[in-house]
């Protein structure tokens, strides 16, 4: 299976999700999806708008978990993934 940044998945709690960002780290792959249907209504009952995931190399599915340790280390790493992504996206779009 291979996902990329802007594919739109469907999770397990019936949501779309946007690829925003996705990054190879620790010999793991690692996902961070924003949810397709944010609303303020949303925002405001503290629903989950965003999911940092990891993907099972053996079945596929994606796991999720809450070391924040790790999750520091790994923002860093999709916002520079996304940058990178967006200025190919710009060349592309120019030239």
């Amino acid at each position: 299976m291979n996902i990329d940044i802007k594919d739109v998945l469907t999770l397990d709690d019936d949501h779309k999700y946007v690829v925003v960002s996705k990054v190879a780290y620790q010999d793991e792959i690692y996902f961070y999806l924003v949810d397709t249907s944010i609303s303020d209504e949303s925002i405001k009952e503290g629903n989950e708008i965003q999911k940092i995931l990891r993907l099972n190399k053996e079945n596929g599915k994606f796991i999720e978990f809450n070391d924040e340790n790790l999750i520091k280390e790994l923002i860093p790493l999709f916002f520079k993934e996304t940058m990178k992504f967006m200025e190919e996206e710009k060349s592309t779009n120019n030239g």
